[in-house]
């Protein structure tokens, strides 16, 4: 029986050694391309899970803060506000048969039996207010307006009565605008316009025009302020 010679098995062992290291070569050459692309493929889908989770978070943004409608605009009242039912710059009617109240700018039709008028009063004026100590009384003025007239209507200065907050009874002294003589007539086609003055109290009070010499036909509302 022949021996292997050591040459020969010394080549063997080589060879055996050269077949493992190529087998264990060919796994790990074989391994690389599985694990890129495993690492391709969670890379690619934790790319889209950002993607997908940011974009739902910009949609639920918009969804819980809408954007304002183009019809909204700035200075504009909310639309849950109740709308006001009570007219303004209205005027009112008044005869001898029916006198009305009104409040300070809002004017009066007044009909007479001589004419027809717009009837405005504004006031009152005082020299100063914020004055210490208050005082109990202070000039005041007021501007009534009359236009529009219809026929000719007298106007005197005894036609006004001013009534304070206690109920007393002033008879105001009459001026033009610019402190000289009043016009004597309201005529139609040019407005005119006269002050009253008098020293009232300060607090509430009523401003009439008294055209029949009898009872108020148009009053307006006051308030005397100094503080």
């Amino acid at each position: 029986m022949s021996t292997p010679s050591a040459g020969h098995a010394g080549g063997r062992r080589q060879g055996d050694a050269g077949a493992v290291a190529s087998a264990g070569g060919g796994r790990t050459s074989g391994s690389g391309p599985r694990w890129a692309v495993a690492f391709s493929v969670l890379l690619a889908l934790g790319i889209a899970l950002v993607v997908l989770l940011a974009g739902g978070a910009r949609h639920g943004g918009a969804s819980a803060h809408p954007r304002p409608a183009a019809s909204v605009k700035y200075g504009g009242l909310p639309a849950w506000l109740p709308h006001p039912n009570v007219k303004t710059g209205r005027v009112l009617n008044a005869s001898l048969a029916h006198p009305a109240l009104s409040v300070q700018g809002e004017a009066i039709s007044v009909s007479l039996s001589g004419g027809h008028l717009l009837a405005t009063a504004v006031g009152p004026e005082v020299p100063e207010e914020g004055r210490f100590p208050v005082p109990e009384v202070t000039p005041t003025s007021f501007i009534v307006t009359f236009a529009s007239a219809r026929g000719t209507i007298p106007l005197r200065a005894s036609d006004f009565q001013l009534v304070d907050e206690q109920g007393k009874v002033h008879r105001p002294s009459m001026t033009a605008l610019d402190g000289g003589v009043p016009p004597s007539t309201v005529r139609p086609g040019k407005p005119v316009s006269v002050k009253l003055h008098d020293i009232l109290p300060t607090g509430d009070g009523g401003l009439s025009w008294i055209p029949d010499g009898r009872r108020p036909i148009a009053t307006w509302d006051f308030t005397v302020e100094i503080d």
